[in-house]
């Protein structure tokens, strides 16, 4: 058979990268898991907000709590993202 005839089958793939054109579920694990970090850390940064809003009997602290949410979710998410894409999360 003359190689310009082969059809392409999936032995003829390169499976060892881990580029995530390659596998779109390990590309939508990493934006699940980014999005559920985010929710989570907004989530209780509101709730441990409202806590200390009843305490102290204030109004500013559930969205001091939401922006130190953001931050934390922005930190864990740059660590989810070099861990997934192979980089060293350190």
């Amino acid at each position: 058979m003359n190689p310009s005839e082969r059809k392409p089958s999936g032995e003829d793939r390169n499976t060892s990268s881990q580029n995530f054109g390659d596998n779109p579920w390990r590309a939508m694990g990493l934006i699940g898991s980014v999005g559920g970090t985010f929710a989570t850390c907004l989530g209780l940064g509101y709730w441990l907000g409202l806590k200390l809003d009843a305490a102290r009997d204030t109004g500013y602290w559930s969205i001091t709590g939401m922006a130190i949410g953001v931050v934390i979710a922005i930190i864990v998410a740059i660590f989810l993202i070099r861990t997934f894409t192979g980089g060293k999360a350190n």
